[in-house]
């Protein structure tokens, strides 16, 4: 999922840009050189990662090209800031933003930049969530009125789950993550139609609050994947991407304190935490007209 964070790192602060240039009262050269900055501090980030190093490496020459683009012209704003020249800087700092940007779609289109275990634990995560689905779907085939149509959605899932499973067998990872974050869609939408007006409870125990963590991080990188994938479709265009955006801001921030309260041992709040974070994520979805539950 690095590839997404930085997608949406960019995407943010290229947002944030916008409101620097609406700005135009006296005392606003603060605030513009503060976000200036904050925008080179993660700029130099996400230029220098690993996924973007990778890809610059790589036989991928658009993906490199726009990467080179986004370095040259980040110096060039960094000498614009130096020089005090806070309107150049900022209108650089944008073409950078949009190289960048660029590159990060290319490669997350591609799946380009992930290592081979980043890409298989993406595969475990989705295929848990879609098993954790696949058990509901499950108790619908012996409802009377839609048991099956729930049989045949049974049918599927498992054929495309395994079609998946054999591309990652194969060593063809990037196809297999693809093929299983549209079979996570389907299973998600199709249950959503098949109990149309229900209640859907999906109960699951866990030993442990560490294990239900554990569980939790997993729904939250399904569920990052599958918005990923949804803006890849257009589904997010316009202002609607500034909703998306923000939600999987809040999204990545309580994650993160999970991860603290987690590292602290504190596994009921991270778990807490975990729930606030997914429930972001499915807003985000659900403002991109997924259903969810």
């Amino acid at each position: 999922m690095k590839l997404a964070v930085i997608a949406f790192f960019l995407l943010f602060f290229g947002l944030t840009n916008s409101s620097l240039t609406q700005t135009s009262a006296p005392d606003s050269g603060n605030q513009k050189r503060t976000l200036i900055e904050q925008k080179i501090r993660l700029i130099d980030m996400l230029i220098n990662s690993p996924a973007a190093k990778t890809a610059a490496a790589s036989r991928d020459q658009e993906s490199a090209r726009l990467i080179e683009a986004g370095q040259k012209t980040f110096e060039t704003a960094k000498q614009a800031y130096a020089e005090d020249r806070l309107d150049d800087a900022s209108k650089l700092l944008d073409e950078a933003l949009k190289s960048a940007s660029s590159a990060s779609k290319k490669m997350t289109s591609r799946g380009d930049g992930l290592s081979e275990s980043a890409q298989r634990k993406t595969f475990s995560d989705m295929a848990d969530q879609i098993a954790t689905y696949r058990a509901s779907v499950a108790d619908l085939t012996r409802d009377q009125k839609v048991g099956a149509e729930a049989t045949q959605l049974l049918l599927k899932i498992d054929g495309l789950t395994s079609e998946s499973r054999s591309l990652a067998d194969s060593g063809r990872l990037s196809d297999a993550n693809k093929k299983l974050a549209s079979t996570y869609k389907l299973t998600i939408e199709e249950i959503s139609r098949l109990r149309a007006g229900q209640e859907v409870l999906m109960s699951l125990k866990f030993d442990t609050p560490a294990d239900e963590y554990a569980y939790e991080l997993k729904r939250f990188s399904s569920t990052a994947t599958l918005v990923d994938m949804m803006i890849a479709e257009g589904r997010a265009e316009g202002q609607k991407r500034n909703l998306v955006d923000g939600l999987v801001t809040e999204g990545n921030k309580l994650k993160s304190n999970a991860q603290n309260a987690a590292t602290a041992q504190q596994h009921k709040e991270a778990v807490a935490l975990m729930e606030k974070a997914v429930g972001q994520l499915n807003k985000a979805l659900q403002s991109m007209g997924i259903p969810v539950f």
